[in-house]
């Protein structure tokens, strides 16, 4: 309870400071090297130190990948649809970026890195679940706007800074960067970065952002001894739940037939695998080898088998500790019965009252509706 209480006085005295605080994202980095320059100045070979300093992504490359800057989530499950990146360059206000309602800022999780770049194409393959903690949003005249504002924008040495709003307009975090914190320093042959672990306490002013010459890092925590954000990503994952609709206990499946597999569910289920077993749960075998987009029924080519003991199995691709079973065992019978004209594999009145209503519609072989 201490450490609660320790967190919100911390937040208190920052909100009297006049920034915003506790903040749900914060800047990490930006590249402020300038186009023609290289990190640390020298060529390609060699920096002014003798060395090779480079970007863990671009490599040692003029312009150290161009005008980009990145941000960490701070806070679980965050949606940022149309939240607000204004940019200051010489410390005067430059233009704002726009994050679209597309469905990849909905549901942010805690310790995502998020890159804005003008030249790297976007990057939404993100997926937490399976260990991709990154975005990378193209904003460029060139882009397709699909998931920021279409228009190229500067970072530079020049008291570059960075303000984040939310969807409302309301401040989150900054302006930060060059005459906040360092107040002045960063060359035309340095980044700007975060070199402490990122959390909500950090604040636009911290003496904790300044310059760096050996390195950036791109889209990865920031190297400096290595920054821990390994701490925002331990989470639980968004509850969801699946439920198998059909087939279930006591069903009649015919061998051979298509059969529509159903289910439903609840919370973040982007994707499923869908499994059957015909030993009452014993082994499984795989109906959708790889994942498919949860479109809540799929058509199953039923193997020629005969068992009373099958279950469907339908897993959450993203986390398959979530999933669901059929209630109890269904059949399935490769079904040679004559008479048989429901495929229920079963000869009842219910297919004499199908063959009398055939017989009443048809009994007139030249009725074109019979065939």
């Amino acid at each position: 309870m201490s450490l609660l209480k320790n967190f919100f006085a911390a937040c208190l005295i920052f909100s009297l400071s006049g920034y915003a605080f506790c903040a749900d994202v914060i800047l990490n980095e930006y590249n402020a090297v300038g186009g023609s320059q290289f990190i640390n100045g020298g060529n390609e070979v060699v920096d002014d130190d003798g060395g090779r300093a480079c970007d863990s992504y671009f490599g040692r490359v003029m312009g150290n990948g161009g005008d980009w800057f990145e941000l960490v989530v701070i806070t679980d499950h965050l949606d940022m649809r149309g939240w607000k990146l204004d940019i200051y360059d010489s410390g005067a206000f430059s233009e704002t970026l726009v994050l679209t309602t597309h469905p990849v800022w909905s549901d942010l999780r805690s310790g995502t890195i998020i890159t804005v770049s003008e030249d790297l194409p976007s990057d939404i393959s993100y997926n937490p679940a399976a260990g991709d903690w990154w975005i990378n949003a193209q904003s460029s005249n060139d882009a397709n706007g699909a998931y920021i504002t279409a228009s190229n924008f500067v970072v530079s040495n020049n008291n570059w800074q960075l303000r984040i709003k939310n969807s409302l307009n309301v401040v989150m975090f900054g302006p930060a960067g060059e005459g906040v914190s360092p107040a002045g320093g960063i060359s035309d042959t340095e980044i700007f970065r975060l070199k402490a672990d990122p959390s909500a306490l950090i604040t636009p002013p911290s003496a904790d952002y300044g310059d760096e010459k050996s390195f950036s890092t791109f889209s990865l925590p920031n190297k400096w001894g290595l920054q821990d954000i390994n701490t925002l990503r331990v989470v639980a994952p968004a509850a969801s739940t699946i439920t198998v609709l059909s087939p279930n206990a006591s069903a009649v499946v015919a061998a051979g037939s298509v059969f529509p597999i159903t289910w439903n569910t609840a919370g973040p289920v982007e994707k499923v695998l869908i499994e059957y077993s015909i030993d009452y749960g014993y082994t499984w075998l795989t109906i959708t080898p790889s994942a498919i987009v949860n479109t809540l029924s799929f058509d199953w080519l039923v193997p020629m088998i005969d068992s009373e003991y099958c279950f469907i199995r339908i897993i959450n691709a993203n986390n398959p500790a979530v999933y669901d079973m059929s209630d109890d065992a269904f059949y399935i019978y490769q079904c040679p019965a004559k008479g048989d004209l429901t495929g229920d594999c079963i000869v009842n009145l219910t297919d004499l009252a199908v063959m009398v209503d055939y017989w009443l519609d048809c009994a007139n072989p030249y009725n074109p509706q019979c065939y």
